[in-house]
């Protein structure tokens, strides 16, 4: 009986210390090289935060929270729910990450951010500036061969703008469905405003290449010299639109 009470403890005592792991222990999982820096961690393992949180000197996350599923591992599941902001308008996000024997899952995904902030890793021939806010939306995405087994998302770049050093386009909302396609990734394209409509279908294949295929015409609301710019991208068909027709690798 002194036995069997004995390991009881023993059990219970490891158990305790598992549960009340502190977070802080991840730091040291990650790798130096990755150029993560993180300002703070409280919290345990399983359900904890980091503060201030950098990667290669790009804009920071003040914070970044997580929480195990403790049902997911009665399914023999791994589910931890994420959630991230850098400011209310700014950059915000929720989702869970799933991971069992088929592989890793997304689930009920969203991240808001504001255009601008893609600007530190836009490396385009000229001076770009976008704004409007752009909403991620992934509703189920499965891990799969090449890239994906399902996927069902979408985003959407609201009230889009572009300052060029020419003019300024006006893109009203361009929304892109996210699918998968035998393993394959596909975007398709959607915009419309009274300066310019587009139609785009990209599909990302094995070993990073991709087929983008797709028509764009501008209106007489378009800067003359940016509608004239579209001739050089591709040949027109009769009614107008210039077809566009890409391919290449990553």
């Amino acid at each position: 009986m002194k036995l069997k009470l004995s390991l009881a403890f023993i059990a219970l005592y490891l158990l305790s210390l598992v549960i009340t792991a502190p977070a802080s222990l991840i730091m040291g999982f990650i790798p130096e090289n990755l150029g993560i820096k993180i300002g703070s961690v409280s919290g345990t393992v399983w359900k904890g935060k980091l503060s201030q949180v950098e990667y290669q000197q790009q804009p920071k996350l003040q914070t970044l929270s997580w929480k195990f599923n403790w049902l997911a591992l009665l399914k023999l599941n791994l589910k931890i729910d994420i959630k991230f902001d850098n400011g209310r308008r700014v950059l915000n996000g929720v989702g869970s990450v799933n991971y069992g024997f088929s592989g890793l899952r997304l689930t009920g995904v969203n991240i808001d951010m504001q255009a601008t902030e893609l600007i530190p890793y836009l490396n385009l021939p000229i001076a770009v500036t976008p704004s409007g806010k752009l909403t991620l939306t992934i509703e189920n995405g499965a891990q799969g061969k090449p890239y994906c087994e399902a996927l069902d998302g979408y985003l959407v770049w609201h009230d889009a703008q572009v300052e060029t050093p020419m003019a300024s386009i006006d893109l009203a909302s361009p929304s892109v469905d996210l699918s998968c396609l035998d393993g394959e990734l596909v975007a398709s394209l959607t915009q419309d405003s009274e300066q310019l409509a587009t139609h785009v279908n990209i599909v990302l294949s094995e070993g990073g290449m991709y087929q983008l295929k797709g028509d764009i015409i501008g209106t007489d609301k378009l800067d003359p010299t940016i509608l004239q710019a579209l001739s050089w991208i591709g040949p027109k068909k009769e009614s107008g639109e210039t077809i566009l027709n890409f391919s290449g690798r990553l």
